[in-house]
């Protein structure tokens, strides 16, 4: 897909659509079978090295990246998972409503794990709201597709079913896109800034914006976790704007003749 938007505003790193299908290239990159792995680093395969990735319900084994995909929502799936994640979303072991049963767990996880069972992820300040959070703030989505895909956007034909575009881009490149995306919107609010692990703002949030009325771009790479993750592959000052396809489709038909081709924001993009 030659796309508008991107010649435009001349982004350092590569779009990535975000695609439901039923199959998956035999190229593609995804985790073996069993094996953990973060979606995130799927996506900034496909940013950064041109490469198709993608992950189905037998691949995905995080349950934080299985819900973000549309996998399905397995925190709240008992009342034992729902108080553990609610612990881990807020403030670790001293959140768990059972810290008998929250130690255990933590002491089979990975070590690599283990700060965070202990600490908690810190996105609420305690159990009540993470708990609210998971059951009525997160996106709950179970696709009618096997696989979900990131392709390279110059990789991706029209036809294809595309949910989203994800844009990791600097400050400068943020401000074009956001401009461009409130130029097409009615009042003062174009972008949507969740609360929540940076894979559910490139997926989960992404897919609850295409079927608004009026879907807004998502804000994304807000958490500590998140930009450990891809830390290696993104500079420290990129940011990713997710566009609903619905929106991006309405930007790619105003990237001709919109800020992003005024002299003042050739000025601002060449310094």
């Amino acid at each position: 897909m030659e796309s508008k938007i991107v010649k435009y505003l001349k982004p350092e790193y590569e779009p990535v659509a975000v695609v439901w299908s039923d199959t998956i290239p035999p190229d593609a990159v995804q985790y073996k079978k069993g094996r953990f792995g973060c979606i995130l680093y799927l996506f900034a395969e496909a940013s950064t090295r041109g490469r198709v990735t993608g992950g189905s319900r037998e691949t995905i084994v995080c349950p934080g990246g299985r819900a973000a995909l549309g996998f399905g929502m397995e925190f709240d799936k008992s009342a034992e998972l729902l108080d553990r994640h609610a612990a881990l979303f807020s403030k670790g072991l001293k959140s768990a409503k059972n810290q008998a049963a929250y130690q255990a767990k933590m002491d089979s996880a990975p070590a690599a794990w283990r700060d965070m069972y202990l600490y908690g992820e810190r996105r609420h300040l305690n159990a009540q709201l993470a708990r609210q959070w998971i059951l009525y703030g997160l996106p709950h989505f179970e696709i009618p597709y096997e696989y979900v895909l990131f392709k390279p956007l110059s990789q991706v034909s029209s036809d294809e079913n595309i949910r989203a575009v994800i844009f990791p881009l600097n400050p400068v490149e943020l401000s074009g896109l956001i401009t461009l995306a409130g130029s097409v919107m009615q009042g003062t609010d174009p972008v949507k800034v969740p609360q929540g692990a940076d894979c559910n703002s490139i997926t989960a949030f992404a897919y609850a914006e295409y079927e608004s009325e009026s879907p807004r771009a998502v804000l994304g790479m807000l958490g500590v976790d998140g930009r450990e993750a891809v830390q290696k592959r993104f500079k420290n000052d990129v940011m990713t704007l997710t566009l609903p396809t619905p929106l991006f489709q309405r930007l790619e038909q105003e990237a001709i003749d919109s800020v992003l081709t005024i002299p003042s924001w050739k000025k601002v993009a060449a310094r």
